[in-house]
């Protein structure tokens, strides 16, 4: 669960630090106060891309901060490990950072590692929902009413789902391999005969080794220029050896070394010197030596010249003429020569694609087959949890199903989902998308995530202003659902209600003001007389009358909790 939220400099907030609780965790204050300021910054936090303007105004910088407990998130903790984002020092605690600048790109960090916003969107999953308007509109399309249903099954159904899609996706692989066979074979006889021809002239090539190239390259820059490599050569070695008439560097080095011998006892200086020069001339002598050797073996070749010159005209030509590079001619000749054992055996090879493509229907139909019995089993139990729960959310004798339509097998099984609902006495029932309204979506929203909460270990639920349109007996029917639903998650709601703000563990407000033509807002938790207030305020009565009535709302909830 998220336990603090620190936000610096962000849109009107200079600076807010926030700890939650489990339980219901309740924002309020007026509209237009800045309570969609928090559900932003959690949204960013789980890896929505951030846009301009996110700094508060004469700011350079801001930041969003959170610390959550994930010391019952296995699955979170496994993949923290394996990205390399495990908190070493707390490994029950995960900390996300988001930066931005009021120009050029933030930063975002993991337990004070660095990562990508592309990061966060993987752990969101694993943290928290957020449920608004445009998350319940979400609720009416049929592959988000699929993923809800199989969301109640258990971890054989969930299994079952994954290998599916392994199984589907390998379905899909035989069968375009036996399709392009099929179509190959069609035109057998002229494939063969390119094949043939290609590999006829890539063996010709007598290709050997992929560095074959550059080896070639090299001694044609060497065979081409020897008449310059020997003439420099021998120009050196002339120099080092000398002639009659004159000599060498090396003599020179050596009567230079024999004259600092003769005068080396008479001090440790001279004999340092010797020793150098002495070193020098064995070091020039083995030079000499080596040039001369290389210039005795450098040959003019023009017969090997000519043919490292047609041997890298050959396989620039089949480079050309096949699109590709040197390299790419070893692929392309072991890949026709395979293509060419197939069409020459394509019997074998078909009957062999036919016999695994065979296995692989049997074990997708099992599959399809089993997943469609669990989801008969889950839609019934989702239509009676479900109807039970949207009673006790103020509708009278409602009915939710859960129609289940054969489809033609594929990724997700062999039929589609469609949550359908009747939701008054005597009216006929039909599509959630074609009955609901708004305040009815939402409630119906709030009935599913209540049984959904007791089916998968997300530890967090954000909703914002699920109460929108109701009043009276069902925002009272709504607050004990919502109470109920915080016993098992951690909640945090942004509510305009009273009856629902009353049944917070922590409640928060935020207020907004207007100093010297800028605005700012502030979040802050409430308590005892401020939280007696705000409720008066929800209530529209601020007098004494509305501040007891407050009181005393508080005072009930505060005894029904003992």
């Amino acid at each position: 669960m998220i336990s603090e939220i620190l936000l610096e400099n962000f849109l009107f907030m200079q600076k807010a630090e926030l700890s939650f609780s489990s339980g219901l965790n309740v924002i309020t204050g007026e509209t237009g106060a800045g309570k969609s300021i928090l559900l932003e910054a959690v949204k960013l936090l789980l890896g929505k891309k951030a846009r301009t303007g996110l700094v508060l105004q004469g700011q350079s910088n801001a930041r969003i901060q959170a610390e959550f407990v994930i010391s019952n998130l296995p699955e979170l903790a496994g993949l923290l490990e394996e990205s390399g984002f495990r908190n070493e020092e707390s490994p029950d605690l995960l900390s996300i950072t988001r930066t931005f600048k009021d120009e050029g790109n933030g930063r975002v960090l993991v337990n004070g590692i660095l990562t990508t916003a592309a990061f966060l969107k993987q752990l969101g999953p694993h943290l928290m929902e957020i449920h608004g308007q445009n998350e319940h509109q979400t609720l009416l399309e049929p592959e988000v009413q699929r993923q809800l249903l199989d969301r109640t099954g258990d971890s054989t159904h969930k299994n079952n789902l994954a290998e599916l899609q392994k199984v589907f996706r390998e379905r899909q692989k035989l069968q375009e391999k036996l399709f392009d066979l099929e179509n190959k074979s069609q035109h057998a006889a002229a494939r063969i005969e390119e094949l043939q021809t290609l590999v006829k002239e890539l063996t010709a090539l007598n290709l050997t080794t992929v560095d074959e190239e550059d080896n070639l390259k090299e001694d044609l820059k060497r065979l081409s220029h020897a008449e310059q490599i020997i003439g420099n050569l021998q120009a050196a070695v002339a120099l080092l050896s000398g002639s009659d008439e004159t000599s060498g560097a090396t003599a020179s080095l050596y009567k230079t070394s024999e004259n600092l011998k003769r005068i080396a006892q008479f001090g440790t200086h001279i004999e340092e010197l010797f020793q150098r020069a002495n070193g020098l001339y064995y070091e020039l002598k083995a030079l000499e030596t080596d040039l001369e050797s290389i210039a005795e073996d450098t040959e003019l070749d023009p017969e090997r010249l000519q043919q490292t010159h047609s041997r890298l005209a050959d396989i620039s030509r089949a480079c050309r003429k096949y699109s590709t590079d040197f390299a790419g001619l070893f692929a392309l000749k072991a890949s026709a020569t395979n293509e060419l054992e197939e069409l020459s055996t394509p019997d074998s090879t078909r009957e062999r694609l036919r016999s695994e493509l065979a296995k692989v229907d049997t074990r997708f139909i099992s599959l399809t087959d089993q997943i469609a019995g669990t989801r008969k089993k889950l839609a019934e139990s989702l239509h009676t949890s479900v109807s039970t729960e949207m009673a006790c959310l103020g509708f009278n004798a409602a009915n939710f199903t859960v129609a289940l339509t054969p489809v033609t097998p594929g990724l997700h099984g062999s039929e589609a989902v469609e949550f359908c609902v009747s939701l008054n006495p005597g009216a006929p029932g039909g599509p959630l998308r074609k009955i609901a309204s708004g305040g009815e979506l939402s409630r119906v929203a709030l009935a599913i995530k209540k049984i959904l909460a007791r089916c998968d270990a997300l530890p967090t639920l954000v909703f914002d202003e699920i109460d929108a349109g109701i009043g009276g007996k069902t925002a009272e029917a709504v607050a004990e659902s919502l109470r109920s639903l915080a016993g098992e998650k951690q909640v945090l709601l942004v509510t305009h209600l009273h009856q629902i703000a009353k049944e917070g563990s922590h409640h928060f407000t935020v207020c907004k003001s207007v100093k010297n033509e800028q605005t700012s807002v502030e979040i802050k938790r409430v308590e005892q007389s401020e939280r007696v207030e705000e409720i008066a305020r929800m209530l529209g009565q601020t007098d004494i009358q509305g501040l007891t009535f407050a009181r005393n709302l508080l005072e009930k909830r505060a005894e029904a909790t003992i």
